[in-house]
């Protein structure tokens, strides 16, 4: 009699390996991918509040170039 070989269901453990190489390799893309477009919005977010934060610091503090 020959040895299980361990694993449940009747495809071939070759079969197996190969999509599970493939699924893996398709969610690394997905994460990076992910990744890229947060760091986008977070670059975005950052760069607007700077400006909205330079525009109040400019409108709040008006030089007074007339008296010197």
């Amino acid at each position: 009699m020959t040895g299980l070989p361990g694993t449940v269901g009747f495809a071939s453990p070759l079969t197996e390996r190969k999509l599970s190489s493939t699924r893996n390799v398709a969610v690394e893309l997905l994460a990076t991918a992910a990744l890229a477009v947060s760091l986008m919005i977070a670059g975005t977010a950052v760069s607007i509040g700077m400006a909205r934060a330079q525009v109040l610091h400019a409108v709040s503090h008006p030089r007074i170039s007339a008296f010197w």
